[in-house]
């Protein structure tokens, strides 16, 4: 496969597309499952989150995209230093509610309390020093997982937050192959906890890495 790839910022008009994408790399993680698992809904639930994230965030945010042949291959969210958390109000503008019409308002309001509780040691690290990102989410499309985009991408990322100041990054996964795969990059896990939903456990581990 040519993997020639064009790194760049996402535009407004591939915020969908981009959702799409996260949605398909995110299918088979605990990080989902566990909180649904019916595949019907899961893919509603999933699709409706990311798209309503990006849309929120977009504009605040930092979205870099890999594109092969002009479509999108991966896509990530970094949040700088300097980053707050879109007010409710501008979640609602842009269509938040929407999102319990996808799913199980309980299941859906059980998952939100479950990724601000796995988030929260980056978001308490980042408080810690100067220059700190924050790396919401890393998706690579299941079509290019394992021809080495992801990695070319992380080095694409990472210079990008170097070249505007960065001096590190931080994030989580509930991966346990992702973990190993970033720990080989460089990346050291500052917190390590399990979280458990009805019956079922998922790992979370916090990491970080100075540029």
């Amino acid at each position: 496969m040519d993997m020639a790839l064009e790194f760049d910022s996402m535009k407004h008009s591939e915020i969908r597309q981009a959702a799409e994408l996260a949605a398909r790399a995110f299918d088979d993680y605990e990080y989902f499952t566990n909180w649904f698992p019916t595949k019907e809904e899961r893919e509603r639930v999933q699709f409706a989150i990311i798209w309503r994230e990006y849309k929120t965030n977009f504009g605040l945010a930092t979205y870099l995209v890999a594109r092969k042949d002009g479509k999108l291959a991966a896509v990530a969210q970094l949040n700088s230093p300097s980053y707050r958390k879109p007010s409710d109000l501008r979640y609602v503008l842009h269509g938040w509610l929407k999102v319990y019409r996808a799913g199980d308002r309980k299941r859906i309001d059980d998952w939100l309390a479950m990724d601000a509780a796995a988030g929260r040691p980056c978001h308490d690290y980042q408080k810690t020093g100067e220059g700190i990102w924050y790396a919401s989410s890393l998706t690579v499309d299941p079509a290019f997982q394992g021809t080495g985009v992801g990695s070319r991408f992380i080095d694409y990322w990472e210079g990008y937050v170097r070249d505007h100041g960065g001096r590190q990054l931080v994030f989580f996964t509930n991966s346990k192959k992702n973990l190993d795969f970033y720990c080989k990059r460089g990346y050291e896990v500052f917190d390590e906890r399990e979280i458990e939903y009805n019956g079922k456990t998922m790992g979370s581990w916090s990491l970080h890495k100075s540029l």
